[in-house]
């Protein structure tokens, strides 16, 4: 309990400060996107601060209306402007920072497309993990700063939608509540995967991934096998690039430009709400699914009176599949397809496509079995467990017996996960 405490303080300060960073950008969004315009259009300020500069600039439009009914400039008696002064401004005052303002930053950001405001998030936020990562030497930011970049990312684009791009548009439909909805899914999935991933690596007190990327004794920058901080930024980066990957669907169905799309298609109109109700009911079947798949795994593990608790996991979902925990996190990110679906493109089905792939032949199973085989093969019940159990569905189905020939003694019976 004692060791367990600072992981949750660093926990709740990193949660505080997502959600801080996600408070500010939605006030000064908010707060400064029509800067600019509510200056030019209120009137008061107009016969108050500006006269002179009114009356010039009425002059020289009147005369921009006579040349272009004659064709000419400076025709019917109008003023010859100079090459390069922009339209509106009176001669003389060109360059004197008497022009229109300049959009406002908060109005910049809001006019962003959500997947550039999306991947300047989730970049953003991981090269800040990654200079606390590289300065404390710490691997407990690593998972938290990853799963919380899905978060922000989602209240971002989600926010910038809603409460911003909503005040700029013509519209002659009702607000949209798929973003909101997305973003509260993906908080509470990040939520959970990130204190989970926290805690079990606080408890392993060293986190391979990163490990291998941090300078060893004697190691000059940018040389030996670590060549840091090289590797370690390109493995943060990779990190950026997952979430941005992943929050497709969701990051396009904060872009309201698509349901000016869905609003004049009958079809889309149609399967909108269809698509939402069983995304809805996948989304909280995938996230049950993953949840208990990892209570049952971290159970098992730590249990002090469990004598297996050195080996592999066989309890539970386990009984009946190797890998629970990875159809839940399949099936949570085709929900989220279903849910961002038909306002997000038919082509962010990439994002449930890359989960799968990545989960199925890279990082995810292979890894995963190459070293529960390295480990537990010279054991004659694991040989059982293999045969027995599906890969990914927990159902029961497999009754293969276990082959003669299979090798022995390659691993340690006693080592850990």
């Amino acid at each position: 309990t004692m060791a367990a405490r600072p992981v949750w303080k660093l926990m709740a300060a990193m949660a505080a400060m997502a959600l801080a960073c996600a408070c500010l950008t939605a006030c000064y969004v908010r707060s400064e996107a029509f800067s600019s315009e509510n200056l030019l259009k209120s009137a008061e300020v107009k016969r108050k601060v500006f006269p002179g500069l009114l009356r010039s600039s009425r002059r020289s439009q009147r005369f921009s209306s006579v040349d272009a009914v004659h064709g000419l400039r400076g025709g019917a008696g109008g003023p010859i402007m100079p090459q390069g002064m922009p339209q509106g401004i009176p001669p003389g005052m060109a360059g004197m920072g008497m022009g229109p303002p300049p959009p406002s930053l908060g109005r910049q950001i809001a006019e962003l497309h959500p997947l550039k405001l999306s991947l300047i998030t989730t970049v953003a936020w991981n090269l800040l993990g990654f200079i606390i990562s590289a300065s404390s030497r710490t691997y407990t930011a690593t998972d938290l700063f990853g799963t919380s970049a899905f978060t922000l990312s989602a209240l971002v684009t989600m926010q910038t939608a809603l409460f911003t791009q909503w005040n700029m548009i013509q519209r002659n439909w009702e607000k949209p509540v798929r973003p909101l909805i997305l973003a509260a899914a993906v908080g509470l999935w990040a939520t959970r995967l990130g204190a989970y991933l926290t805690t079990r690596m606080s408890r392993l007190k060293s986190d391979k991934r990163v490990q291998k990327h941090f300078r060893k004794p004697g190691e000059v920058w940018l040389c030996g096998d670590s060549c840091y901080p090289i590797n370690l930024l390109a493995y943060w980066m990779r990190q950026a690039l997952w979430a941005w990957v992943c929050l497709l669907p969701v990051t396009m169905a904060s872009d309201l430009k698509q349901y000016q799309r869905v609003n004049g298609d009958d079809f889309s109109k149609a399967i909108a709400p269809v698509a939402l109700a069983l995304g809805s009911a996948g989304f909280v079947l995938g996230l049950g699914l993953e949840t208990i798949a990892d209570y049952q795994k971290y159970t098992f593990k730590t249990d002090r009176n469990n004598p297996k608790r050195w080996r592999w996991c066989d309890k539970g979902l386990w009984s009946l599949a190797r890998h629970p925990n990875y159809l839940g996190e399949m099936i949570v990110w085709a929900s989220l397809f279903l849910i961002s679906y038909p306002a997000a493109p038919l082509w962010t089905i990439i994002s449930p496509v890359f989960v799968w792939f990545l989960l199925r032949y890279k990082t995810g199973i292979p890894m995963l079995e190459e070293d529960m085989k390295a480990k537990y093969w010279s054991h004659p019940e694991f040989e059982k467990y293999m045969s027995r159990t599906n890969l990914l569905v927990p159902l029961p189905g497999k009754k293969s017996e276990p082959q003669e020939s299979l090798p022995y003694g390659i691993g340690s019976a006693a080592d850990d996960v």
